[in-house]
Parts: structure tokens; sequence; C-alpha cells
């Protein structure tokens, strides 16, 4: 039997059990749990035809000693670069097979961005999952209700809220592989009716160096890493209809980097620096709710390559300075007009500019090059609406539009179309039909290499599924059959005459997939998850048809077993199969990278109710693999600590 039939044949067997003894469904605690994404108002799962996957406190305490992406890269879909590399590593996150910075992420009810990146796209490692109470991952084009960036999707992250007694401690400290030292401190709570939660985490790591020493005997150095984050939040409750909150998160991290794929360097470091502040009104009645939103994002990365250890004859000394500024305003409502009818309607302006310096020094000699803030900017404003109409006899409907005015190219539009069925009380169709858009990034517009006649690309994406449990509630399963159609991609192309290179709209890309997952409740003693994605397709570059999804595998799967034996122990045994990918155009070695498995297992164990215990084991099998040919990915680690509030 094939290793694919193999996989194939696990969630097969899963979805063939139905023999269970359990009072509580996990499944059903999630379809009664309200989510906020799918359309910017309160909803159960169950009402909504749009794909959500919750990720409660629950499971976020269950990855304690991981990272926010190494959590993510286990769902459906999901495959992010760097997850498994060296601590600091930039991330790309491909969602569906889409190239980076199609995936929106939203913190707090904030898109955000860093506009002086290429591609536009948040560093996620700006936040520790220590201080995440709660993640929403909503799938497909959702450009409608979102906005730029939502092309295949919506990663919304809640930050650790106020606690509901006066006061509550937490603490966690944690130490592991590579001499790595997590730890965090936290105070929260509500007297009368303010609310406030202050939290601040400390990671420190001496790494491994982040590029491969094929030879093994080049004595590459280990590029390290340490992060502080704060994070506060204060909220107020006026009255019982007007309440008010205002929160800000406060990252710096530094690293080491190395030259290049294969290639060492001991003195290339990285600064890196993400505060963003938000403040928001809401006024609240039966039938209506108001939300006033203002935030302010700044990212700031610094590179510098000195000139002490010269890895290159063409660079003997480089730095570059890149900063970042996004202001976002919006304001939306809610309306209910009947039991089975509501409204939701907004505006959202967004302002961003960046300031950009590089400059390296070589053989050839001085070459610089950068971008001033008061020039190189842009702003957007927005007005959207969605129409729902919720289980009318089982019959839900969303159906919504989006304006977009940009100052650079001007105006675009969305659409959304969201059928849904319930054929009985355990099984529910769903079809989604849905445009998105991705504007170009301030350097794609302003740099050398920009022009300001470049359109949005702009996507369409089908979606049909079911979701199906068992008359006891205790089995679910989801499958959804997906299809992307992108047009007017952004590349970077060359005149072949005059060697001049510039951005310009010209490639399609389709791609299509499938996502199976399922849920099994295995008695009173735990439960049983997994996932299948496939993705596949092809873009028309220059009207030639050519595959070309890069570092992203056709095939992920992932399985994780929650064993509650005793009360007090939770056992974690979790695999990951990552299928093989075409290496990128330009990496080094064969045209495919490998597949690869991990086996990862946590324990944790709560010595008195408010202490806990724990250890996760990461790649036990000690697995070696390159997510990115060159580049190191860790081997056998783990991470011990415990966890407590007071």
């Amino acid at each position: 039997m094939s290793m694919i039939k193999k996989l194939l044949a696990i969630p097969l067997l899963v979805f063939s059990i139905h023999s269970f003894a359990q009072k509580d469904s996990t499944f059903s605690r999630q379809l009664d749990e309200v989510v906020v994404t799918a359309s910017k108002t309160l909803l159960k799962q169950s009402q909504t035809g749009k794909i959500v996957t919750v990720l409660d406190q629950k499971i976020i305490s269950n990855n304690a000693g991981r990272s926010l992406s190494e959590l993510l890269n286990t769902q459906a879909g999901f495959f992010i670069n760097g997850a498994n590399n060296t601590p600091g590593t930039n991330l790309d996150v491909y969602f569906r097979g889409a190239g980076t910075g199609n995936m929106l992420i939203v913190i707090d009810g904030i898109p955000v961005f860093d506009p002086s990146q290429s591609n536009n796209s948040f560093d996620l490692n700006s936040i520790p999952l220590d201080q995440v109470e709660r993640i929403e991952i909503l799938k497909g084009g959702q450009s409608t209700t979102w906005g730029s960036d939502a092309v295949a999707g919506v990663i919304q992250v809640f930050l650790k809220k106020n606690a509901k007694k006066k006061l509550l401690i937490n603490g966690s400290l944690a130490a592991g592989t590579y001499n790595t030292t997590n730890a965090g401190a936290g105070i929260s709570g509500t007297v009368n009716r303010l609310g406030y939660s202050v939290q601040y985490n400390h990671a420190k790591s001496d790494g491994l160096s982040a590029a491969y020493d094929s030879t093994g005997t080049k004595n590459f150095d280990k590029d390290g890493f340490e992060q502080n984050n704060w994070q506060a939040e204060l909220n107020y409750q006026f009255s019982n209809s007007v309440s008010a909150r205002a929160f800000g998160n406060f990252s710096n991290y530094h690293n080491g980097l190395d030259a290049g794929a294969f290639t060492d360097d001991r003195d290339f470091t990285a600064k890196n620096k993400n505060n963003l502040g938000g403040l928001f009104l809401q006024y609240r009645k039966t039938n209506f709710t108001w939300h006033v939103s203002g935030s302010y994002q700044q990212a700031k990365r610094s590179f510098t390559d000195d000139s002490t250890d010269i890895s290159t004859p063409y660079s003997n000394f480089s730095q570059g300075n890149y900063t970042g500024n996004t202001i976002t305003a919006e304001t939306y409502g809610n309306a209910r007009i009947s039991r089975h009818l509501e409204m939701v309607g907004g505006v959202q302006y967004i302002h961003q500019n960046t300031k950009q310096s590089y400059l390296s020094i070589s053989s050839f000699g001085p070459f610089e090059t950068a971008l001033g803030k008061d020039s190189s900017k842009i702003n957007q404003w927005s007005a959207y609406a969605s129409l729902l109409v919720l289980d009318v006899n089982g019959f839900s409907f969303e159906a919504g539009g989006r304006v977009n005015n940009h100052s650079i190219y001007g105006n675009n539009a969305t659409f959304t179309i969201n059928p849904s069925f319930k054929i009985d009380e355990n099984t529910r169709f769903f079809l989604n039909v849905s445009s998105a858009y991705k504007i170009p990034s301030i350097y794609q517009l302003y740099s050398e290499y920009g022009n300001k006649d470049l359109k949005p690309e702009s996507s369409i994406t089908y979606e049909a599924g079911i979701q199906a449990e068992d008359v006891n509630k205790k089995f679910m399963v989801r499958f959804v059959g997906f299809k992307r159609d992108t047009k007017n991609l952004i590349i970077f192309f060359t005149d072949p005459v005059t060697f001049a290179g510039k951005y310009i709209n010209r490639d399609k890309q389709n791609d299509y997939g499938f996502e199976l997952e399922s849920t099994l409740q295995l008695a009173d003693w735990g439960n049983w998850n997994n996932n299948f994605a496939f993705i596949d397709g092809q873009g028309t570059e220059d009207h030639i048809k050519i595959d070309n999804l890069y570092r992203r595998p056709k095939f992920t799967m992932n399985s994780t077993l929650t064993l509650q034996p005793v009360k007090s122990l939770t056992i974690i045994p979790a695999f990951r199969y990552v299928g093989s990918r075409l290496s990128g155009p330009y990496d080094a070695g064969p045209a495919e990278q490998p597949h690869y498995y991990i086996l990862n297992c946590f324990v944790g164990y709560k010595v008195i109710n408010n202490l806990r215990v724990f250890i996760n084991l990461h790649n036990i099998t000690n697995q070696q693999y390159f997510d990115v040919p060159g580049y190191n990915s860790k081997r056998f680690n783990f991470m011990a600590g415990i966890n407590i509030q007071f």
C-alpha cells in the first residue's frame, strides 16, 4: 500500500467508529460556541455557513512550550515555512496553497500589516502564544467583511482578557533544548465597572544555525533569539449599553541571521519591533450594536551585517532600516431586524506609509536606496454591508458586498454569497462563492522597481462542503472542497532587452483542493482529532501553464490524540505528515523536496488546582528534514515548565 493510501486510511478508519459513551461532546460544544470573525456579529458556529475553526484556551494551554506558528501548523490547510526553524526565522504563511501575504491577520478586531514588507504581511513572531486567549480561523475569500489580504482566509487572534474576580495572578516558566527559556507573568481582574489586564513575556534561546552545514565541518555558529513582549488592556462599562476598551501590545526581539542557504555569517543580526494600540467604543441594545474603533500600528525592522566576518566578497558591510506605519479607523453596526434576519454594515479607513533605507559597501563601492514616509504612502476608504438570513426551516443565507477606494489605483469591489442548509439535526450542507483582493504593497508602488499603474490582485473562491455528526454527538466529520481563481497577479518583470526590472500585473493562478476533518470522542477519557488537506494548482505565466506551488506540499495531515486517563493527567501524542513539494525556483538541490513526518507528545499534570507542570516533546524520532533547502529545521527538542494562577 502506498504512503498516500495509508494516510487516507487513517481518517477513514476513524469515520467508521460509532460506539462511544461520553456524557459531553467536544464537537457539540464547538457548534454552540459563539464566533465573531465570520460576519462581525455574534453567531453560533451552527448559524453560519462559513468555515470557522476555533482554538480555545484549553487547546492553547495544551500547546504550552510551542509558538503561535507551530500551533497553526497543526490545523487543516496550513503550511508555515519557518515555524520549525531557529526562533526568529521569517515566517511564510501558506494557507490552501496561497502565497504569503494572502492570509489576513487580525488582533482583537484590528487587521494588522507591515507596510515595510514587500508583501505587506504581519510578523507572527511578534505574538507569544502565552499571551493568546483564543484563535478563530475563517477560511475562504473574506474581503467583503475584512478587506484587503483576506484572500485565503482570516486568522483572528484574541489576546488575554481581564478575569472576572478582583485580582488574578498568573505566571509561567519553561526551559528546554537550545538553552531556551520562556517566562511570563501577569495580573488581571475586574473592580466594579473597570476591567484590567497586564501581561509580560520574556523568551531567550541560543537557537541553532539558521543555515545548514552540508559538510558538517564548517562549525557554523548558532543564531540566537531574545524577545520581550508587553500587553495591557483596560475596559470600562459606563452603563448597560455603553462600554469602552483600550489595549496595547508591544513586542521587540532580536535574532541572529546567516548569509543564505548553506552559508554561515557570524555577525549578521536583526532587530524587530511591532507595537499596536487600539481604542474601542461599543453601544449595545437588544437588537442593535454599534462599534467604533481606531488603532495605530508601527513595525520596525533593522538588519546589520558587520565587516568583521565577510561571508561573500560582494558585501563587506550592509545595513537596512525599515519602518511601516498603519492607522485604521472603522465603524460598523449590527441590526437584528427579526428573529431570522440581521444586517451588518460599516465604513473603514486605512492609512499606510513606510520609511526605508539600505546601504551596502562592497569591492564595487557603496550602494544605497531609500524611501520616505511623506512620499511613500497610501489611503483606503471602504464601505461594506451584509444581509444574514438565519435558520429559516434549516436554511441560512448571507449575501454581501464591499466597495473600496484606493488613493493610487482607484476603485474595486467584492461580493459574498453564502447559502447553507441544515439537512437534519446532525447534517449541514454549505456553499460559498466569494471574491477577494490584495492591494499592491507600498514597495511595489514606490520602490526603484515600483509601478503606480498596478491593479490589485483579485480572486474568486468557490467552496462547497458538508458537516455531519452522529446522533449521539460523539463523532463529527467535515469535508470541504474549494477552487480559487486569481488574476492580475503582481510579479517582478525583467525586460529581456534593457534588463530593467519593475513590478507588473500579468499572471493568473488557479488552485484547488479539499480538507477532511474529524473529531471522535473516546468514552469519558479523551478524543481523537484528524485533519487531511490536499492542494494543487497551476499558474499561467506569460500565457504558459506552469506548476508553481513552490515550497508548498500537496498533502498535509495531522492526527492528535488527547487522553485523560485520570482527572489531573493529560497526554497528547500527535503525528504530522508533510508531503513532497517543489523547491523554490532559486533553491539549491533537487527540484522536489521529499516528504517527512514528525511525532510529538505533550504531557501535562495538574499538581494542585492552580498549578500545572508540563513537558512538550517535538520531533521525537529526530527526523532531519528541510522546509527550505539549505536551512536547518529543528531536530528532537523539548520544553518543560509550569503554569500557575491564583
